[in-house]
């Protein structure tokens, strides 16, 4: 029987175990060196033994630790041809102490992060969530051999390191103050947006690019830049004399004005990428309606693409209305088409210089400011969570959250773990590797490699103490003639 887990995580104790805990993580933080002053040397050793069984094994009772102990300590060294020495660090033997621990099956689990603590991984072993070379083992001292490959249900390792599930009300709880804040966020948008956008663009480039966040501005940026080009190539298509000449009788059709009182100003909306060529294309205007093809009255109210026929008639005249035209209406759309000509060449270079300078602002990450991005928010109906906290399907139509459609941490409410998942909070100071499993994440299995050796200046029993404290536990586990 293993022993009892009581005050494993006290802070008043301040014992660091192999687990993942919060607490654990601040009892590591706060615990400096062993002190071994004004100590006896039976002292010394009980007080190293006892830090570092806290660790090592500490379910696991004392009686039955000292039948495991193994006092031949595992290493290995290069061979050195020249027998000098001096370059080469020395072999840290004493921290192999407790390497007969890291055999078991348990251990195994927790070094290769399938579990939160030796005492958690000792759980999915009992509970049958994990097998050796695809045999089920219930055994959590099971002792591992060089090469056995062993796996444990992903869904038990997503709950391990994942965030911790909450409860309907819990989340509903979350909810209640991300819509407050997010009703917030929208009045603020609404009265002064473009220095909510400006702040939003500057808080995203700050953000360093391993951030989701910054990963997602990233993205939006790539997209921009996509759909810029995408814009700049569908413009300069469109660029052609037929679609100016469209734009041109779609101005005069459209117009309330007279034929006579029409002004270059008019015609801007034609080239709206250039202004200067509204003179052209006004040039362009008058001497098409010199041919006396445009019929005023025929065209009125009419779009572009409803003036198709007109404007082939105009840039390709069949032969029947080349009889009937004069010499000076053929002129005229010589004359015109001549104006086309010039300003389809000088608008398709205004649009590719237009698109060139946005393509240079996006050179300095940052995207340019759209005045219409404030009208896609809206304001979202608060909720009262101790009414939706007995109906999950009803709670998860109220939450309509621009990035949440449901309530927060349970995406999936039939998982054991917080969905959409999340690795837990203070994860990253225990992600240490071991150098004798080979681990795959992906599929939740692993490779036993080899038993951990000591190498020149390097040890593979991972510990949180160093040397001295683990030489003087293990001169209390030796005995005299082993």
């Amino acid at each position: 029987m293993p022993r009892k887990g009581t005050l494993l995580n006290s802070l008043a104790r301040g014992r660091i175990r192999a687990s993942f805990n919060k607490f654990n993580l601040f009892n590591l933080y706060k615990k400096g060196q062993v002190n071994f002053r004004n100590k006896n040397l039976y002292q010394q050793k009980w007080t190293a033994k006892q830090e570092t069984r806290s660790y090592h094994g500490e379910h696991i009772r004392e009686g039955r630790w000292q039948s495991m102990f193994q006092s031949k300590l595992d290493s290995v060294a290069q061979l050195d041809a020249s027998l000098r020495g001096s370059a080469v660090q020395e072999t840290p033997f004493l921290l192999q102490t407790y390497s007969v621990l890291e055999k078991r099956l348990d251990f195994a689990l927790f070094r290769s992060m399938f579990a939160s603590s030796i005492r958690q991984a000792r759980q999915f072993i009992i509970h049958g969530n994990v097998y050796v070379n695809g045999t089920k083992v219930k055994h959590p001292g099971y002792t591992l051999k060089p090469g056995d490959m062993f796996n444990v249900k992903p869904e038990m390792v997503l709950k391990a390191l994942g965030y911790k599930k909450p409860s309907l009300l819990e989340g509903l709880k979350i909810d209640k103050i991300q819509i407050a804040s997010w009703n917030n966020y929208v009045d603020r948008a609404k009265k002064n947006p473009r220095l909510v956008w400006e702040t939003k663009i500057k808080k995203w480039k700050e953000l360093p690019d391993s951030d989701p966040e910054k990963q997602k501005f990233l993205s939006m940026l790539k997209e921009y830049r996509k759909n810029i080009e995408t814009e700049e190539l569908s413009e300069v298509k469109t660029c052609t004399p037929e679609t100016i000449l469209s734009k041109i009788l779609e101005v005069q059709a459209q117009s309330n004005k007279e034929l006579e009182s029409l002004t270059e100003n008019d015609f801007k909306s034609v080239v709206k990428r250039d202004g200067k060529l509204a003179t052209k294309v006004f040039s362009c205007f008058q001497e098409f309606s010199k041919s006396g093809l445009i019929k005023n009255d025929e065209i009125k109210g009419k779009k572009a693409t409803e003036l198709k026929t007109l404007v082939s008639e105009l840039m390709s005249p069949s032969a029947d209305a080349k009889k009937d035209m004069t010499d000076s209406a053929k002129l005229s759309i010589r004359s015109g088409k001549k104006h086309l000509t010039e300003i389809t060449k000088s608008y398709t270079t205004s649009v590719r210089d237009s698109y060139q300078l946005k393509k240079e602002d996006l050179n300095s990450d940052t995207l340019p400011y759209d005045e219409k991005w404030v009208e896609s928010l809206s304001l979202h109906k608060p909720i009262n969570p101790v009414e939706l906290g007995e109906n999950e399907l009803k709670a998860r139509r109220a939450i309509n959250l621009p990035e949440q459609k449901h309530v927060y941490g349970r995406k999936n409410p039939n998982k054991p773990y917080f969905t959409p998942w999340k690795p837990r909070p203070f994860l990253a100071p225990f992600a240490i590797l071991p150098h004798h499993i080979e681990v795959s994440f992906k599929t939740c299995h692993a490779v036993y490699l080899r038993d951990p050796v000591a190498r020149p200046g390097h040890s593979e029993v991972i510990s949180p103490y160093g040397l001295p404290v683990h030489q003087k536990a293990y001169m209390y586990y030796v005995r005299s003639g082993k």
